[in-house]
Protein backbone atom coordinates (compact mmCIF):
# COMPACT_ATOMS: atom_id res chain seq x y z
CA UNK A 1 0.00 0.00 0.00
CA UNK A 2 1.56 3.33 -0.81
CA UNK A 3 2.55 5.52 1.98
CA UNK A 4 0.87 9.67 2.01
CA UNK A 5 4.34 10.71 0.32
CA UNK A 6 4.40 8.23 -2.41
CA UNK A 7 1.00 9.47 -3.28
CA UNK A 8 1.97 13.23 -3.38
CA UNK A 9 4.95 12.10 -5.55
CA UNK A 10 2.36 10.55 -7.93
CA UNK A 11 -0.09 13.52 -7.79
CA UNK A 12 3.09 15.71 -8.39
CA UNK A 13 4.26 13.70 -11.28
CA UNK A 14 0.84 13.59 -12.81
CA UNK A 15 0.72 17.36 -12.94
CA UNK A 16 3.83 17.92 -14.42
CA UNK A 17 3.15 15.57 -16.81
CA UNK A 18 -0.57 17.48 -17.18
CA UNK A 19 1.16 20.59 -17.49
CA UNK A 20 3.66 19.28 -20.30
CA UNK A 21 0.94 18.13 -22.47
CA UNK A 22 -0.85 21.53 -22.06
CA UNK A 23 1.86 23.39 -23.08
CA UNK A 24 2.79 21.15 -26.32
CA UNK A 25 -0.89 20.92 -27.30
CA UNK A 26 -2.45 23.64 -29.59
CA UNK A 27 -5.50 23.88 -27.28
CA UNK A 28 -5.81 26.03 -24.82
CA UNK A 29 -7.38 24.42 -21.68
CA UNK A 30 -9.59 25.71 -18.87
CA UNK A 31 -11.55 24.51 -15.76
CA UNK A 32 -14.54 26.17 -13.79
CA UNK A 33 -15.29 26.14 -10.04
CA UNK A 34 -18.64 23.72 -9.30
CA UNK A 35 -20.63 27.41 -9.10
CA UNK A 36 -19.40 28.38 -12.39
CA UNK A 37 -18.16 31.69 -11.08
CA UNK A 38 -14.46 31.16 -10.88
CA UNK A 39 -12.13 29.72 -13.90
CA UNK A 40 -8.38 28.61 -14.32
CA UNK A 41 -7.43 29.83 -18.21
CA UNK A 42 -4.23 27.71 -19.19
CA UNK A 43 -1.12 29.51 -21.40
CA UNK A 44 -2.85 28.61 -24.33
CA UNK A 45 -5.99 29.67 -23.53
CA UNK A 46 -4.37 33.54 -22.51
CA UNK A 47 -2.68 33.76 -25.79
CA UNK A 48 -5.38 32.72 -28.26
CA UNK A 49 -7.68 35.81 -26.26
CA UNK A 50 -4.45 37.73 -27.35
CA UNK A 51 -3.23 37.65 -23.97
CA UNK A 52 0.28 37.36 -22.36
CA UNK A 53 0.51 33.23 -22.62
CA UNK A 54 0.64 32.65 -18.78
CA UNK A 55 -1.75 30.82 -16.12
CA UNK A 56 -4.63 32.68 -14.86
CA UNK A 57 -7.26 32.45 -12.56
CA UNK A 58 -9.87 34.87 -12.18
CA UNK A 59 -14.07 35.41 -12.50
CA UNK A 60 -15.79 33.82 -15.29
CA UNK A 61 -16.74 36.91 -16.54
CA UNK A 62 -12.87 37.17 -17.98
CA UNK A 63 -14.39 34.62 -20.77
CA UNK A 64 -17.82 36.02 -21.17
CA UNK A 65 -17.28 39.00 -21.41
CA UNK A 66 -15.06 38.59 -24.96
CA UNK A 67 -18.19 36.53 -26.30
CA UNK A 68 -19.89 37.93 -29.20
CA UNK A 69 -23.32 39.39 -28.28
CA UNK A 70 -25.09 36.89 -30.48
CA UNK A 71 -23.28 33.87 -29.40
CA UNK A 72 -22.96 34.62 -25.49
CA UNK A 73 -26.90 33.52 -24.54
CA UNK A 74 -26.52 29.81 -25.74
CA UNK A 75 -22.60 29.37 -24.46
CA UNK A 76 -23.92 30.93 -21.02
CA UNK A 77 -27.13 28.33 -21.22
CA UNK A 78 -24.96 25.43 -22.08
CA UNK A 79 -22.51 26.36 -19.26
CA UNK A 80 -25.25 26.52 -16.72
CA UNK A 81 -26.62 23.07 -17.93
CA UNK A 82 -22.93 21.75 -17.21
CA UNK A 83 -22.82 23.29 -13.78
CA UNK A 84 -25.81 22.17 -12.63
CA UNK A 85 -25.74 18.74 -13.72
CA UNK A 86 -28.03 18.68 -15.97
CA UNK A 87 -25.86 17.65 -19.32
CA UNK A 88 -22.28 16.31 -18.78
CA UNK A 89 -20.74 16.89 -21.98
CA UNK A 90 -20.69 20.45 -23.72
CA UNK A 91 -19.66 21.65 -26.84
CA UNK A 92 -19.89 24.88 -28.32
CA UNK A 93 -18.41 27.29 -31.16
CA UNK A 94 -19.12 30.42 -30.66
CA UNK A 95 -16.82 34.23 -32.05
CA UNK A 96 -14.30 35.53 -29.13
CA UNK A 97 -13.07 39.11 -28.97
CA UNK A 98 -9.48 39.04 -28.49
CA UNK A 99 -7.30 41.37 -26.72
CA UNK A 100 -6.82 43.42 -29.82
CA UNK A 101 -10.47 43.82 -30.86
CA UNK A 102 -10.28 41.11 -33.53
CA UNK A 103 -12.88 38.04 -33.43
CA UNK A 104 -11.77 35.11 -33.30
CA UNK A 105 -13.71 31.75 -33.89
CA UNK A 106 -13.23 29.13 -31.26
CA UNK A 107 -14.65 25.45 -30.32
CA UNK A 108 -15.36 24.90 -27.12
CA UNK A 109 -15.43 21.27 -25.37
CA UNK A 110 -16.67 20.75 -21.69
CA UNK A 111 -16.59 17.81 -19.42
CA UNK A 112 -18.52 17.88 -15.82
CA UNK A 113 -16.89 15.59 -12.98
CA UNK A 114 -19.72 14.15 -10.95
CA UNK A 115 -19.16 12.78 -7.38
CA UNK A 116 -20.12 10.01 -5.68
CA UNK A 117 -23.87 9.64 -4.80
CA UNK A 118 -26.44 7.54 -2.58
CA UNK A 119 -26.79 3.99 -4.22
CA UNK A 120 -24.02 4.63 -6.99
CA UNK A 121 -25.70 7.29 -8.55
CA UNK A 122 -23.88 10.27 -9.63
CA UNK A 123 -23.84 13.41 -6.91
CA UNK A 124 -23.42 16.68 -7.54
CA UNK A 125 -20.73 18.52 -9.52
CA UNK A 126 -17.23 18.70 -8.65
CA UNK A 127 -15.49 19.76 -11.38
CA UNK A 128 -15.96 21.09 -15.04
CA UNK A 129 -13.09 21.46 -17.12
CA UNK A 130 -12.29 21.65 -21.08
CA UNK A 131 -10.53 22.94 -24.23
CA UNK A 132 -11.08 25.51 -26.03
CA UNK A 133 -9.60 25.17 -30.07
CA UNK A 134 -8.81 27.85 -32.12
CA UNK A 135 -11.00 27.61 -35.21
CA UNK A 136 -9.89 31.22 -37.06
CA UNK A 137 -8.14 30.46 -40.03
CA UNK A 138 -10.56 27.53 -40.72
CA UNK A 139 -13.40 29.87 -40.43
CA UNK A 140 -12.14 32.79 -41.41
CA UNK A 141 -10.27 32.08 -44.80
CA UNK A 142 -11.33 30.54 -48.07
CA UNK A 143 -10.25 27.43 -48.34
CA UNK A 144 -9.36 27.46 -52.35
CA UNK A 145 -7.47 30.76 -52.29
CA UNK A 146 -6.14 31.23 -48.69
CA UNK A 147 -7.35 34.76 -48.76
CA UNK A 148 -9.96 36.09 -45.76
CA UNK A 149 -13.36 34.98 -46.06
CA UNK A 150 -16.33 37.13 -45.80
CA UNK A 151 -16.69 37.07 -42.00
CA UNK A 152 -12.96 38.01 -42.08
CA UNK A 153 -13.86 41.29 -44.22
CA UNK A 154 -16.38 41.61 -42.13
CA UNK A 155 -14.51 42.00 -38.77
CA UNK A 156 -11.89 43.76 -40.66
CA UNK A 157 -14.02 46.15 -41.63
CA UNK A 158 -16.17 46.69 -38.36
CA UNK A 159 -12.57 47.74 -36.90
CA UNK A 160 -11.45 49.89 -39.83
CA UNK A 161 -14.98 51.76 -39.47
CA UNK A 162 -14.61 52.55 -35.59
CA UNK A 163 -11.02 53.52 -36.22
CA UNK A 164 -11.98 55.72 -38.93
CA UNK A 165 -14.57 57.38 -36.91
CA UNK A 166 -11.81 57.87 -33.30
CA UNK A 167 -9.34 59.17 -35.99
CA UNK A 168 -12.07 61.31 -38.08
CA UNK A 169 -10.07 60.13 -41.02
CA UNK A 170 -11.71 58.72 -43.86
CA UNK A 171 -9.02 57.69 -46.17
CA UNK A 172 -10.33 54.04 -47.34
CA UNK A 173 -12.98 52.68 -49.87
CA UNK A 174 -14.13 49.19 -50.75
CA UNK A 175 -14.13 47.80 -53.81
CA UNK A 176 -16.48 44.89 -54.86
CA UNK A 177 -15.31 43.02 -58.10
CA UNK A 178 -16.89 40.14 -60.20
CA UNK A 179 -15.33 38.00 -62.90
CA UNK A 180 -17.32 38.27 -65.71
CA UNK A 181 -19.10 35.28 -67.62
CA UNK A 182 -17.24 32.54 -64.97
CA UNK A 183 -20.16 30.08 -65.57
CA UNK A 184 -18.94 29.60 -69.37
CA UNK A 185 -15.01 29.36 -67.75
CA UNK A 186 -16.15 26.57 -65.73
CA UNK A 187 -18.14 24.95 -68.55
CA UNK A 188 -15.21 25.19 -71.42
CA UNK A 189 -12.48 24.55 -68.64
CA UNK A 190 -13.86 22.49 -66.12
CA UNK A 191 -13.80 23.13 -62.44
CA UNK A 192 -10.39 22.42 -62.21
CA UNK A 193 -9.91 25.40 -64.52
CA UNK A 194 -12.49 27.09 -63.20
CA UNK A 195 -10.81 27.17 -59.69
CA UNK A 196 -6.93 27.28 -61.15
CA UNK A 197 -8.28 31.01 -63.00
CA UNK A 198 -9.65 31.48 -59.54
CA UNK A 199 -6.52 31.33 -57.26
CA UNK A 200 -4.55 33.18 -60.67
CA UNK A 201 -7.06 36.46 -59.82
CA UNK A 202 -6.32 35.89 -56.29
CA UNK A 203 -2.82 35.88 -56.67
CA UNK A 204 -2.95 38.96 -59.08
CA UNK A 205 -4.98 40.91 -56.63
CA UNK A 206 -2.06 39.93 -54.07
CA UNK A 207 0.48 41.22 -56.01
CA UNK A 208 -1.57 44.61 -57.37
CA UNK A 209 -1.53 45.50 -53.62
CA UNK A 210 2.02 45.14 -53.36
CA UNK A 211 3.10 46.46 -56.25
CA UNK A 212 1.58 49.77 -55.63
CA UNK A 213 2.76 49.33 -51.84
CA UNK A 214 -0.68 49.08 -50.54
CA UNK A 215 -0.16 46.03 -48.08
CA UNK A 216 -2.74 47.15 -45.65
CA UNK A 217 -5.51 46.59 -48.07
CA UNK A 218 -7.44 43.20 -47.06
CA UNK A 219 -8.47 41.71 -50.14
CA UNK A 220 -11.43 38.81 -49.57
CA UNK A 221 -12.81 36.39 -51.95
CA UNK A 222 -16.65 35.58 -51.44
CA UNK A 223 -18.83 32.76 -53.35
CA UNK A 224 -18.09 31.64 -56.71
CA UNK A 225 -16.21 34.63 -58.36
CA UNK A 226 -16.71 37.48 -56.71
CA UNK A 227 -14.10 39.80 -54.45
CA UNK A 228 -14.07 42.48 -51.87
CA UNK A 229 -10.83 44.98 -51.45
CA UNK A 230 -10.61 47.21 -48.61
CA UNK A 231 -8.41 49.51 -50.73
CA UNK A 232 -6.32 51.52 -47.89
CA UNK A 233 -4.96 55.28 -48.29
CA UNK A 234 -7.53 56.60 -50.74
CA UNK A 235 -8.89 59.72 -49.93
CA UNK A 236 -11.54 59.95 -52.52
CA UNK A 237 -13.59 58.41 -55.32
CA UNK A 238 -10.70 59.46 -58.43
CA UNK A 239 -8.01 57.85 -56.27
CA UNK A 240 -9.69 54.73 -55.64
CA UNK A 241 -10.49 54.51 -59.56
CA UNK A 242 -7.09 54.90 -60.21
CA UNK A 243 -6.34 52.30 -57.97
CA UNK A 244 -9.38 50.40 -59.63
CA UNK A 245 -8.28 50.46 -62.96
CA UNK A 246 -4.79 49.03 -62.72
CA UNK A 247 -6.04 46.28 -60.92
CA UNK A 248 -8.31 45.78 -64.15
CA UNK A 249 -5.33 45.96 -66.03
CA UNK A 250 -3.65 43.09 -64.00
CA UNK A 251 -6.71 40.87 -63.75
CA UNK A 252 -7.53 41.55 -67.74
CA UNK A 253 -3.84 39.91 -68.62
CA UNK A 254 -4.85 36.33 -70.73
CA UNK A 255 -5.02 33.15 -68.77
CA UNK A 256 -3.98 30.32 -70.08
CA UNK A 257 -4.93 26.49 -68.73
CA UNK A 258 -4.34 23.17 -70.62
CA UNK A 259 -3.49 25.08 -73.90
CA UNK A 260 -6.94 27.05 -74.15
CA UNK A 261 -7.19 30.84 -73.42
CA UNK A 262 -9.04 33.20 -71.44
CA UNK A 263 -9.45 36.86 -71.69
CA UNK A 264 -10.83 37.91 -68.15
CA UNK A 265 -12.48 40.65 -67.17
CA UNK A 266 -14.20 41.93 -64.09
CA UNK A 267 -16.91 43.95 -63.42
CA UNK A 268 -16.58 46.41 -60.44
CA UNK A 269 -17.74 48.87 -57.83
CA UNK A 270 -16.87 51.22 -55.16
CA UNK A 271 -17.80 52.55 -52.07
CA UNK A 272 -15.74 55.13 -51.01
CA UNK A 273 -15.89 55.37 -47.04
CA UNK A 274 -17.61 58.56 -45.27
CA UNK A 275 -19.16 59.67 -41.41
CA UNK A 276 -22.58 58.05 -43.12
CA UNK A 277 -21.56 54.50 -42.69
CA UNK A 278 -22.43 52.72 -39.18
CA UNK A 279 -21.78 49.10 -39.71
CA UNK A 280 -19.33 47.44 -42.66
CA UNK A 281 -22.09 46.03 -44.39
CA UNK A 282 -23.73 48.80 -45.15
CA UNK A 283 -20.38 49.71 -46.94
CA UNK A 284 -19.91 46.33 -48.42
CA UNK A 285 -23.99 46.74 -49.59
CA UNK A 286 -22.81 50.08 -51.59
CA UNK A 287 -19.86 48.80 -53.11
CA UNK A 288 -21.84 45.38 -54.29
CA UNK A 289 -24.72 47.78 -55.46
CA UNK A 290 -22.34 49.62 -57.94
CA UNK A 291 -21.03 46.72 -59.25
CA UNK A 292 -24.33 45.51 -60.35
CA UNK A 293 -24.72 48.90 -61.34
CA UNK A 294 -21.77 47.92 -63.59
CA UNK A 295 -22.75 44.77 -65.10
CA UNK A 296 -25.96 46.63 -66.78
CA UNK A 297 -23.17 49.03 -68.34
CA UNK A 298 -21.44 46.05 -70.47
CA UNK A 299 -18.12 43.93 -69.66
CA UNK A 300 -15.16 45.41 -67.61
CA UNK A 301 -17.22 48.38 -66.06
CA UNK A 302 -16.08 50.57 -63.13
CA UNK A 303 -18.77 52.58 -61.22
CA UNK A 304 -18.23 54.47 -58.01
CA UNK A 305 -21.62 54.40 -56.02
CA UNK A 306 -24.19 57.14 -55.95
CA UNK A 307 -27.51 57.56 -54.65
CA UNK A 308 -30.22 56.12 -56.60
CA UNK A 309 -28.27 53.34 -57.39
CA UNK A 310 -29.87 51.37 -54.43
CA UNK A 311 -33.65 52.35 -55.74
CA UNK A 312 -31.91 50.88 -59.00
CA UNK A 313 -31.26 48.10 -57.87
CA UNK A 314 -34.34 47.38 -56.28
CA UNK A 315 -36.12 47.77 -59.63
CA UNK A 316 -33.93 45.61 -60.89
CA UNK A 317 -34.51 42.42 -58.55
CA UNK A 318 -37.89 43.03 -59.06
CA UNK A 319 -37.61 42.70 -62.83
CA UNK A 320 -35.87 39.69 -61.98
CA UNK A 321 -38.76 38.00 -60.26
CA UNK A 322 -40.88 39.26 -62.96
CA UNK A 323 -39.39 37.81 -65.27
CA UNK A 324 -38.72 34.37 -64.09
CA UNK A 325 -42.46 34.34 -62.80
CA UNK A 326 -43.36 35.97 -66.72
CA UNK A 327 -41.62 32.54 -68.19
CA UNK A 328 -43.65 30.49 -65.63
CA UNK A 329 -47.03 31.98 -66.09
CA UNK A 330 -46.62 33.04 -70.33
CA UNK A 331 -46.56 36.70 -70.44
CA UNK A 332 -43.84 36.33 -72.98
CA UNK A 333 -44.68 36.11 -76.95
CA UNK A 334 -42.58 35.74 -80.06
CA UNK A 335 -43.10 37.84 -82.87
CA UNK A 336 -41.95 37.00 -86.03
CA UNK A 337 -39.66 39.07 -88.53
CA UNK A 338 -40.05 37.86 -92.16
CA UNK A 339 -36.75 37.27 -94.31
CA UNK A 340 -37.27 38.78 -97.70
CA UNK A 341 -36.12 37.30 -101.54
CA UNK A 342 -34.83 40.81 -102.57
CA UNK A 343 -35.20 39.42 -106.30
CA UNK A 344 -39.07 38.49 -105.93
CA UNK A 345 -39.65 40.42 -102.79
CA UNK A 346 -41.64 37.28 -101.09
CA UNK A 347 -41.33 35.52 -97.91
CA UNK A 348 -38.24 33.42 -97.45
CA UNK A 349 -38.71 33.02 -93.84
CA UNK A 350 -39.24 34.23 -90.50
CA UNK A 351 -36.80 35.83 -87.49
CA UNK A 352 -38.42 34.58 -84.32
CA UNK A 353 -37.64 37.06 -81.89
CA UNK A 354 -39.11 37.15 -77.87
CA UNK A 355 -41.42 39.70 -76.57
CA UNK A 356 -42.42 40.55 -72.80
CA UNK A 357 -45.73 41.23 -72.05
CA UNK A 358 -45.63 43.22 -68.75
CA UNK A 359 -49.21 43.21 -66.79
CA UNK A 360 -47.42 46.74 -65.89
CA UNK A 361 -44.91 48.37 -68.28
CA UNK A 362 -46.78 46.89 -72.00
CA UNK A 363 -44.96 44.89 -74.69
CA UNK A 364 -41.11 44.70 -73.65
CA UNK A 365 -38.42 44.53 -76.30
CA UNK A 366 -35.86 42.13 -75.63
CA UNK A 367 -33.25 45.14 -75.18
CA UNK A 368 -34.76 45.58 -71.96
CA UNK A 369 -34.65 42.35 -70.33
CA UNK A 370 -32.51 39.76 -72.44
CA UNK A 371 -29.28 41.12 -70.79
CA UNK A 372 -30.89 40.43 -67.54
CA UNK A 373 -31.88 36.76 -68.31
CA UNK A 374 -27.99 36.32 -69.30
CA UNK A 375 -26.35 37.64 -65.90
CA UNK A 376 -29.06 35.81 -63.97
CA UNK A 377 -29.42 32.49 -65.74
CA UNK A 378 -33.16 32.53 -67.03
CA UNK A 379 -31.53 32.50 -70.46
CA UNK A 380 -31.56 29.09 -70.36
CA UNK A 381 -35.43 28.72 -69.54
CA UNK A 382 -36.28 31.41 -71.78
CA UNK A 383 -34.13 30.18 -74.51
CA UNK A 384 -35.72 26.65 -73.97
CA UNK A 385 -39.35 28.29 -74.09
CA UNK A 386 -38.58 30.06 -77.10
CA UNK A 387 -37.58 27.06 -79.47
CA UNK A 388 -40.53 25.54 -77.92
CA UNK A 389 -42.68 27.86 -78.77
CA UNK A 390 -41.09 28.56 -82.13
CA UNK A 391 -40.99 25.15 -83.27
CA UNK A 392 -45.05 25.04 -82.47
CA UNK A 393 -46.22 27.74 -84.11
CA UNK A 394 -44.38 26.36 -87.33
CA UNK A 395 -46.19 22.96 -86.69
CA UNK A 396 -49.71 25.10 -86.89
CA UNK A 397 -48.69 27.22 -90.05
CA UNK A 398 -48.02 24.01 -91.66
CA UNK A 399 -51.51 22.47 -90.84
CA UNK A 400 -53.11 25.70 -91.74
CA UNK A 401 -55.48 25.05 -95.20
CA UNK A 402 -53.12 28.14 -97.31
CA UNK A 403 -53.91 28.18 -101.17
CA UNK A 404 -50.57 27.66 -102.10
CA UNK A 405 -47.46 26.54 -99.89
CA UNK A 406 -45.29 28.94 -98.32
CA UNK A 407 -41.49 28.69 -97.11
CA UNK A 408 -41.93 28.48 -93.06
CA UNK A 409 -38.40 28.35 -92.25
CA UNK A 410 -37.89 29.87 -88.72
CA UNK A 411 -34.87 31.24 -87.18
CA UNK A 412 -34.27 30.98 -83.61
CA UNK A 413 -31.29 33.22 -81.52
CA UNK A 414 -29.21 30.70 -79.22
CA UNK A 415 -27.79 32.75 -76.21
CA UNK A 416 -23.67 31.77 -75.69
CA UNK A 417 -25.49 30.03 -72.67
CA UNK A 418 -27.80 28.06 -74.52
CA UNK A 419 -25.25 27.34 -77.09
CA UNK A 420 -22.18 25.99 -74.53
CA UNK A 421 -24.66 23.40 -73.06
CA UNK A 422 -23.63 19.83 -72.91
CA UNK A 423 -26.60 18.36 -74.67
CA UNK A 424 -27.78 20.91 -77.31
CA UNK A 425 -28.53 19.00 -80.00
CA UNK A 426 -30.18 16.30 -78.16
CA UNK A 427 -32.53 19.04 -76.55
CA UNK A 428 -33.19 20.50 -80.37
CA UNK A 429 -34.02 16.87 -81.63
CA UNK A 430 -36.23 16.33 -79.00
CA UNK A 431 -37.93 19.62 -79.54
CA UNK A 432 -38.11 18.76 -83.36
CA UNK A 433 -39.79 15.62 -82.77
CA UNK A 434 -42.05 16.59 -80.04
CA UNK A 435 -44.03 19.31 -82.46
CA UNK A 436 -43.33 17.19 -85.65
CA UNK A 437 -41.04 19.80 -87.26
CA UNK A 438 -38.87 18.81 -90.13
CA UNK A 439 -35.13 20.06 -88.98
CA UNK A 440 -35.27 21.67 -92.51
CA UNK A 441 -37.88 24.44 -91.27
CA UNK A 442 -35.20 25.20 -88.23
CA UNK A 443 -32.60 27.67 -88.34
CA UNK A 444 -30.21 28.51 -85.38
CA UNK A 445 -28.64 31.81 -84.85
CA UNK A 446 -25.21 31.83 -83.59
CA UNK A 447 -23.19 34.93 -82.81
CA UNK A 448 -19.45 34.87 -83.04
CA UNK A 449 -18.67 35.54 -79.33
CA UNK A 450 -20.62 32.04 -78.56
CA UNK A 451 -17.89 30.41 -80.37
CA UNK A 452 -15.00 32.06 -78.29
CA UNK A 453 -15.26 30.15 -74.43
CA UNK A 454 -14.70 26.85 -75.97
CA UNK A 455 -13.94 26.35 -79.88
CA UNK A 456 -13.27 22.40 -79.89
CA UNK A 457 -16.53 21.91 -78.27
CA UNK A 458 -18.47 24.72 -80.64
CA UNK A 459 -17.54 22.95 -83.19
CA UNK A 460 -18.83 19.37 -81.82
CA UNK A 461 -22.12 20.81 -80.94
CA UNK A 462 -22.30 22.71 -84.54
CA UNK A 463 -21.41 19.28 -86.23
CA UNK A 464 -24.19 17.23 -84.50
CA UNK A 465 -26.58 20.35 -85.22
CA UNK A 466 -25.73 19.71 -88.81
CA UNK A 467 -26.22 16.05 -88.82
CA UNK A 468 -29.65 16.74 -87.86
CA UNK A 469 -30.27 18.61 -90.46
CA UNK A 470 -30.95 22.09 -88.73
CA UNK A 471 -29.58 25.41 -90.44
CA UNK A 472 -26.75 27.37 -88.79
CA UNK A 473 -26.75 31.24 -89.20
CA UNK A 474 -23.60 33.35 -87.94
CA UNK A 475 -25.58 36.18 -86.40
CA UNK A 476 -24.25 39.75 -86.58
CA UNK A 477 -21.16 38.78 -89.40
CA UNK A 478 -18.37 41.12 -89.53
CA UNK A 479 -18.38 42.38 -85.31
CA UNK A 480 -16.53 39.09 -83.78
CA UNK A 481 -13.16 38.54 -83.11
CA UNK A 482 -12.25 36.46 -86.35
CA UNK A 483 -14.81 36.37 -88.21
CA UNK A 484 -13.21 34.90 -91.35
CA UNK A 485 -11.05 32.12 -88.90
CA UNK A 486 -14.80 30.78 -87.63
CA UNK A 487 -16.12 30.64 -91.92
CA UNK A 488 -13.95 28.43 -92.64
CA UNK A 489 -13.73 26.23 -88.83
CA UNK A 490 -17.37 25.73 -88.63
CA UNK A 491 -20.39 24.45 -90.78
CA UNK A 492 -22.16 27.64 -91.29
CA UNK A 493 -24.65 27.68 -93.94
CA UNK A 494 -26.06 31.19 -94.01
CA UNK A 495 -24.32 34.36 -92.96
CA UNK A 496 -26.41 37.54 -91.49
CA UNK A 497 -24.94 40.98 -92.13
CA UNK A 498 -24.86 43.21 -89.53
CA UNK A 499 -26.68 46.23 -89.72
CA UNK A 500 -23.81 48.35 -89.01
CA UNK A 501 -22.76 47.44 -92.61
CA UNK A 502 -26.02 48.10 -93.98
CA UNK A 503 -26.51 51.30 -92.63
CA UNK A 504 -24.24 53.33 -94.94
CA UNK A 505 -24.42 51.13 -98.02
CA UNK A 506 -26.56 53.86 -100.31
CA UNK A 507 -23.63 56.75 -99.91
CA UNK A 508 -20.88 55.56 -98.57
CA UNK A 509 -18.15 53.44 -101.02
CA UNK A 510 -16.27 51.64 -97.75
CA UNK A 511 -19.48 49.82 -96.45
CA UNK A 512 -19.85 49.14 -100.30
CA UNK A 513 -16.97 47.17 -100.99
CA UNK A 514 -17.09 45.81 -97.53
CA UNK A 515 -20.54 44.18 -97.98
CA UNK A 516 -19.23 43.13 -101.81
CA UNK A 517 -16.36 41.28 -100.21
CA UNK A 518 -18.85 39.26 -97.49
CA UNK A 519 -21.14 38.30 -100.17
CA UNK A 520 -18.10 37.25 -102.38
CA UNK A 521 -16.80 34.98 -99.89
CA UNK A 522 -19.87 33.52 -99.16
CA UNK A 523 -20.59 32.86 -102.93
CA UNK A 524 -17.27 31.31 -102.80
CA UNK A 525 -18.28 28.87 -99.58
CA UNK A 526 -21.28 28.43 -101.54
CA UNK A 527 -23.38 30.03 -98.26
CA UNK A 528 -26.60 32.15 -98.10
CA UNK A 529 -26.35 35.84 -96.96
CA UNK A 530 -29.11 37.65 -95.32
CA UNK A 531 -28.40 41.54 -94.58
CA UNK A 532 -29.81 42.76 -91.31
CA UNK A 533 -31.26 46.66 -90.93
CA UNK A 534 -32.83 47.14 -94.28
CA UNK A 535 -34.16 50.81 -93.83
CA UNK A 536 -33.99 52.17 -97.24
CA UNK A 537 -35.15 51.29 -101.23
CA UNK A 538 -31.89 53.06 -102.14
CA UNK A 539 -30.39 50.11 -99.59
CA UNK A 540 -32.32 47.28 -101.32
CA UNK A 541 -31.13 48.12 -104.97
CA UNK A 542 -27.31 48.36 -103.63
CA UNK A 543 -27.69 44.93 -101.93
CA UNK A 544 -29.54 43.45 -105.12
CA UNK A 545 -26.52 44.75 -107.65
CA UNK A 546 -24.01 43.25 -105.60
CA UNK A 547 -26.14 40.18 -105.38
CA UNK A 548 -27.07 39.80 -102.13
CA UNK A 549 -30.11 37.23 -102.20
CA UNK A 550 -32.33 38.14 -98.94
CA UNK A 551 -32.72 40.84 -96.36
CA UNK A 552 -34.71 41.83 -93.50
CA UNK A 553 -35.11 44.76 -91.96
CA UNK A 554 -37.80 47.55 -90.95
CA UNK A 555 -38.36 48.82 -94.44
CA UNK A 556 -40.24 45.47 -95.15
CA UNK A 557 -42.05 45.22 -92.17
CA UNK A 558 -41.43 45.16 -88.46
CA UNK A 559 -41.74 41.67 -86.14
CA UNK A 560 -45.36 40.51 -86.59
CA UNK A 561 -47.71 38.88 -84.09
CA UNK A 562 -48.24 35.69 -85.42
CA UNK A 563 -51.77 36.14 -85.60
CA UNK A 564 -51.24 38.55 -88.65
CA UNK A 565 -48.55 35.72 -90.27
CA UNK A 566 -51.54 33.53 -89.41
CA UNK A 567 -54.18 35.34 -91.54
CA UNK A 568 -51.27 35.97 -94.43
CA UNK A 569 -51.30 32.49 -95.09
CA UNK A 570 -54.42 31.90 -95.00
CA UNK A 571 -55.68 33.98 -97.67
CA UNK A 572 -54.10 34.77 -100.72
CA UNK A 573 -55.19 38.38 -100.33
CA UNK A 574 -53.52 40.46 -97.60
CA UNK A 575 -55.99 39.75 -94.79
CA UNK A 576 -55.44 43.52 -93.30
CA UNK A 577 -51.69 42.34 -92.84
CA UNK A 578 -49.00 45.00 -93.98
CA UNK A 579 -47.16 42.32 -95.91
CA UNK A 580 -48.56 40.25 -98.35
CA UNK A 581 -47.17 37.55 -99.67
CA UNK A 582 -45.54 39.42 -102.76
CA UNK A 583 -43.92 42.09 -100.67
CA UNK A 584 -44.90 45.37 -100.82
CA UNK A 585 -41.95 47.59 -98.45
CA UNK A 586 -43.60 49.71 -95.91
CA UNK A 587 -43.35 53.81 -95.96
Amino acid sequence: MPTELTQGSIHGESRQRFRLAAEASLDGFWEFDPTGKVAHFSARWQAIAGFEPREHSGPAEHWLERVHPEDRPRFETELKALCAGKSRRMRNEHRLRDQYGAWRWVVVHGLAEHGDGADGAAGEVTRIAGSMTDQTERRMADPLTGLPNRMHFIDHLERRLERARALEVWDFAVLSLAIERFKMVNESLGYAGGDAMLMEMAERLTDAMAKWKMTESVIARLNGAEFLVCLEGVGDENRAMEVARNIDAALRQPFEWRRERVAPSAAMGIAQADESYAHPEELMRDADTAMTEAKTLGRGRLVCYSRGMRERALARLKMEADLEQAIRTGELVLHYQPEIDLRTRKIAGFEALVRWRHPERGMMPPSEFIHLAEETGLILPLGDWGLNEACRQVAAWRALPTPEPHPLRVSVNLSARQFGRPGLAVHVAEVLAETAVSPDDLRLEVTESSLMSNPETALETMQDLQALGVGLHMDDFGTGYSSLNHLHRYPFDTLKIDRSFIQGIAEEQDSVEIVGTILDLARSLEMDVVAEGIETEEQVERLKSLGCPMGQGYYFAKPMAPELITAMLASPQDAGCRLPRSVEPSR
